[in-house]
């Protein structure tokens, strides 16, 4: 039986796999244009090991596997995933090619395949994914069985294959996997701010604290108490000299839809804390400039899709088109409202970049 703290834990690693299964759905209709070939061997190793972590038997994976994969997401969710990706991919790509050489850390990086397409697109980039153990050693486990991944994260030629067959031996496995321009690291967020700060920051010696650094977290750091969320923020504020963030999150908005949000959500026994904490926009920017030094650019969703106001549309119309005609979407107006109950932020401390400026915001920063 797992502890309340454990039970909570479980339910957060497993919106890895939730989000993975949207992944997938959304490559297989085409959305993400030539689908990604890196989902596939992320899949296979969470059929062959979810298993073996922690709250799991053989029968319940087979039964959480069989629901997450077997299942086709409604169109607004497969919409929904693509203008995510494709929004968080155009900061990343805007971010490393104005910076060349630079570093990007991904807090939670658990099932994303995003740094195995920049380590292959871009040759200065190092690249660090830091999650839960047990969703790091899927990701090890997957890396180290196809050279397609080896050679994306530049692995030496050799590496032994690890095969699990026990939780015993799961449990025993060593988590992190290190090459020149790549990390993968077991390490649990919220000891960033509760934690001894040097301990933490023993964790990300891969990173070099001078170079220009790009945080990602996408609905991630949501999952954290109000206080957390701020510690680990300042804690890479203070640890990188040129700290810039990307942060995806939920955000209640304090009406109705966001408090059915919460219900749902809470009937799942997730607890977003941060969703009522920072209910606005406007909150979040505060919290960022006023309490931890960036500047920051704010949007959401809605906006960055085209649903609600025009202007502030990241798609071109080509690209509108070409999604509009993968899938009837009857949905709009729930679309709109859910979208824009989700916030996308770039932030930047200690450094000005020129390429936010080329992208559509609701709200500039403040204090530039």
């Amino acid at each position: 039986m797992l502890l309340p703290t454990a039970r909570q834990d479980k339910l957060v690693r497993a919106t890895d796999l939730d989000a993975l299964s949207c992944k997938v759905c959304a490559s297989t209709k085409g959305y993400f244009g030539e689908k990604d070939r890196f989902l596939a061997p992320l899949v296979a190793s969470y059929k062959s090991n979810l298993q073996f972590c922690d709250g799991y038997t053989a029968l319940s994976a087979e039964r959480t596997l069989r629901a997450a994969f077997s299942t086709a997401k409604f169109p607004l969710i497969n919409r929904g995933t693509f203008l995510r990706t494709r929004a968080l991919d155009m900061v990343v790509d805007r971010f490393v090619l104005e910076q060349k050489k630079c570093q990007v850390l991904a807090l939670g990086g658990g099932s994303d395949t995003r740094a195995f397409r920049v380590l292959e697109k871009y040759s200065q980039v190092k690249y660090m994914e830091v999650d839960f153990p047990e969703l790091v050693k899927i990701k090890k486990l997957a890396i180290l069985k196809l050279e397609i991944l080896q050679a994306a994260v530049g692995a030496n030629e050799g590496i032994d294959l690890i095969e699990v067959t026990s939780k015993e031996e799961l449990r025993d496995m060593y988590s992190d996997f290190v090459t020149e321009r790549y990390a993968l690291v077991g390490f649990d967020l919220r000891l960033c701010s509760k934690g001894d700060k040097a301990q933490a920051a023993a964790a990300f010696l891969f990173l070099d604290p001078s170079l220009p650094t790009l945080i990602i977290s996408e609905c991630v750091l949501c999952y954290l108490s109000p206080g957390d969320f701020v510690g680990v923020l300042r804690f890479f504020g203070d640890f990188l000299e040129h700290p810039s963030l990307i942060l995806f999150d939920p955000m209640s908005l304090g009406d109705g839809f966001g408090h059915s949000m919460v219900s749902n959500l809470s009937n799942r026994g997730i607890d977003l804390q941060t969703f009522q904490t920072f209910p606005t926009l406007e909150s979040r920017q505060a919290l960022l400039e006023e309490q931890l030094g960036f500047s920051a650019y704010l949007t959401d969703m809605a906006a960055v899709g085209g649903f609600s106001v025009p202007d502030l549309n990241w798609l071109s119309q080509e690209e509108v088109q070409r999604i509009s005609s993968l899938e009837m979407m009857d949905e709009v107006e729930e679309i709109t409202l859910m979208l824009r109950h989700y916030s996308l932020i770039y932030g930047e401390k200690n450094q000005r970049a020129h390429f936010p400026e080329e992208l559509q915001w609701k709200l500039q920063p403040k204090y530039k």
